[in-house]
């Protein structure tokens, strides 16, 4: 993989004061909290519990089968980071600590908007240090080998740019979202979008939808009043706040993962049926080639297929 870390002249970002979220787990139900502090230069983005901080880089992922992504390191899982993975990289800031009050980062909607609002009220300030950021020398293709149509196509570029392409059945169907770095963009566009099911629940047999309940003990009992987006064979049980809201909920899920890297990318990238697993595996070969050129020995962690181009 043809790719390489550069100083810019952009200088790197935290927040000005630290501020304490409130939310409740999607686990258990219950309240739960965290603390995010200005992060000091070149640290990136850590989290923190019982005494275990946990850098949020792909090195750190732990695969689960909860359509999420967790990190783990010393015995410490800290689960459901991706919104505010998302939020972080959305707003441009590079280094933030998260101190928790459980394993689970806290959640209010199932989107990143409230993250947003929190990090910005609590102002976006520059650092001294310069900026590094990854740029690609030439097209890459990524793929996750069990699944055919699903490919990640990353070209040199001049900032960020996604084309993503989010095939569903009825009634979420197919759409493709575009976006391109940019933290209004963001805020206005993508922020919002809440996480939903991946699959319809049959509303006169509610067993699938107690079966996740079991798992996710914050959901109702009703699926009609869910925070997350439900839906049946026919019909969104859920109002959706437009009508590609789902795809874009899988570009923020993707926006989150790829902040794992450690450095903001510079690319263009094609993508089509992101998932989680996927776009771990992506950001694990990325982060593999920068060990790889740093350190000139590689972790390797991933199980995609990078393919000649």
């Amino acid at each position: 993989m043809k790719l390489k870390l550069i100083e810019t002249a952009e200088k790197q970002k935290t927040i000005k004061k630290k501020f304490s979220f409130k939310g409740f787990s999607l686990f258990s139900g219950e309240g739960v909290s965290m603390t995010c502090e200005p992060g000091v230069e070149n640290t990136g983005i850590i989290f923190c519990y019982k005494n275990v901080c946990i850098p949020a880089v792909a090195e750190n992922i732990k695969f689960v089968d909860i359509h999420t992504t967790a990190i783990t390191k010393d015995g410490v899982d800290i689960l459901t980071i991706e919104h505010l993975m998302a939020a972080i990289w959305g707003l441009g800031i590079d280094n933030l600590k998260i101190i928790l009050s459980s394993n689970v980062v806290p959640t209010q909607d199932g989107s990143a908007e409230s993250f947003v609002k929190a990090l910005l009220k609590a102002k976006i300030v520059d650092q001294k240090e310069k900026r590094q950021i990854i740029i690609f020398e030439k097209s890459e293709t990524i793929t996750q080998p069990e699944f055919e149509n699903r490919y990640a196509k990353f070209e040199p570029y001049q900032k960020l740019h996604i084309e993503c392409i989010a095939p569903f059945p009825q009634p979420i169907g197919s759409h493709t979202i575009i976006f391109e770095e940019d933290s209004k963009t963001f805020l206005e566009d993508i922020s919002w979008s809440r996480t939903f099911l991946r699959s319809p629940i049959d509303l006169n047999d509610l067993t699938k939808w107690n079966s996740i309940r079991s798992v996710f003990k914050a959901l109702p009992e009703d699926p009609k009043k869910s925070p997350i987006i439900t839906f049946t064979e026919k019909e969104f049980l859920t109002p959706l706040k437009k009508e590609d809201e789902p795809a874009r909920h899988k570009l923020l899920d993707l926006i989150g993962d790829l902040a794992l890297v450690g450095y903001r990318i510079h690319a263009k990238l094609l993508i089509t049926e992101p998932g989680h697993k996927f776009t771990h595996l992506i950001a694990q070969e990325i982060r593999n080639e920068i060990n790889l050129n740093q350190n000139g020995s590689q972790k390797k962690v991933s199980q995609g297929k990078i393919l000649p181009n």
